[in-house]
């Protein structure tokens, strides 16, 4: 086993995210937006966005031709304008191409804008926010996270402890509940102490062998320079102990009460991955990046990549101290803003998982999550075994995540397409 060509440049062919290589049928940008959105809009989808968007100004997009529509809320309807509104405060030009794989998410706003695809004519990013989770439900159906309408029950329709933990002797039909519901699951003591060992010595192994520019290792520097792994990948390539993890009969379990058609992933999307924190003697951490709050999809190739499940295997003790998971209650499965104010965030349901070594998480891809920075000297390392949607497969080659087919994204080997955990 191992990662062939270590340190060597991967060509990776980017045609094979767009909607065309796929194969899926063209869509008319002006009869889609004269015929078909209004139809959606006024057959009832109207009422699902115009919440998401009350007050907002205008955007439109356009075509380098000249063909633009605006997006408008008015009075609580989302009207589809031909031309650009006048007030509107986001005008975003974008080819034909770019639209398509726009309209079949397999590129998001973000994703157009790192991948070079559109013009700002006016505005910047942060408008194009406002309207993003509107503009995808209006596209796909997928519904917009909406906080405030959340009601999480369990089993006995009792509002849900966001914070409960289980273990493998509960009932698996309340854990997949909880799963399936909120979008993660903390269960404790699933593996022993000898078996941690085991696995912490398979990572330190290959922690040992990185070094910086390597292909399986990601590594950042703290304010003084010094410069350290924050990230394994395709460690399932390198130790057979953990791929076996991949078939491992708890892990599979724990994965299967997500509900999801899904597959373990070995040699595609970073496989079996390793997230490290590391301390020095100081109690400042030595590198990793902040993991803000994002989507594993936050790119776009929803349809294809999604659902991915992640089940993390705790390594070390796990809290606030040393950037423990966080997760944003019910938010898998729906469309979320990227941004929220601070007064915002402290009303959302952020559900922050304190662990202890041998005790697992599952949490879902497409749910919103973050590691925040780490505030002590504790050391972290989680061991993450990943399923993907089987369809990543069809679209990617070894050694490749979906980022590497969106075209125009910075492709290049040093880990700045390896989708986040």
């Amino acid at each position: 086993m191992g990662i062939a060509g270590a340190g060597s440049a991967v060509a990776h062919d980017a045609d094979r995210g767009t909607f065309s290589v796929l194969g899926w049928p063209v869509v008319c940008f002006d009869s889609f937006h004269r015929v078909e959105l209004p139809r959606r809009l006024e057959g009832g989808l109207g009422e699902r966005v115009a919440w998401d968007v009350a007050g907002r100004a205008p955007i439109a997009l356009c075509m380098p031709d000249g063909s633009a529509y605006s997006y408008v809320e008015d009075r609580g309807e989302v009207r589809i304008v031909p031309g650009v509104s006048a007030d509107a405060e986001l005008v975003v030009e974008l080819a034909s191409g770019a639209w398509q794989d726009y309209l079949y998410e397999l590129r998001t706003s973000r994703g157009l804008v790192e991948s070079h695809a559109v013009r700002f004519v006016r505005g910047t990013f942060a408008d194009w926010d406002t309207w993003e989770p509107a503009i995808r439900c209006m596209y796909s159906g997928t519904p917009i996270y909406h906080p405030e309408a959340l009601d999480l029950r369990d089993l006995a329709d009792r509002p849900i402890d966001l914070h409960r933990d289980f273990t493998t002797r509960d009932e698996p039909d309340e854990m997949a509940h909880f799963l399936r519901t909120t979008g993660y699951l903390v269960v404790r003591q699933v593996f022993d102490a000898d078996r941690v060992e085991e696995l912490a010595g398979e990572v330190d192994r290959i922690r040992g062998l990185c070094r910086d520019g390597d292909r399986g290792s990601l590594w950042a520097a703290d304010p003084a320079g010094r410069r350290s792994p924050y990230r394994l990948t395709y460690l399932g390539m390198r130790s057979p102990r953990i791929a076996a993890l991949a078939d491992d009969p708890t892990v599979r379990m724990l994965c299967g009460l997500a509900g999801q058609d899904v597959v373990a992933v070995t040699d595609r999307d970073s496989g079996q991955i390793a997230v490290l924190k590391e301390f020095g003697t100081a109690p400042e951490p030595l590198s990793i990046p902040d993991l803000p709050w994002h989507k594993d999809c936050a790119l776009g190739g929803c349809p294809i990549t999604c659902p991915r499940v992640h089940v993390g295997i705790r390594l070390d003790a796990v809290t606030q101290d040393s950037s423990q998971l966080y997760a944003l209650a019910g938010s898998w499965g729906t469309v979320a803003h990227e941004r929220y104010t601070a007064e915002q965030w402290a009303r959302l349901p952020v559900v922050g998982m304190t662990t202890e070594p041998g005790d697992v998480t599952v949490h879902m891809g497409c749910g919103m999550h973050a590691g925040p920075a780490a505030t002590g000297a504790a050391r972290r390392r989680t061991l993450y075994v990943q399923f993907d949607n089987p369809r990543i497969f069809d679209v990617t080659n070894p050694y490749e995540t979906y980022e590497h087919v969106i075209p125009g994204y910075d492709n290049s080997d040093d880990g700045s397409a390896m989708s986040w955990l």
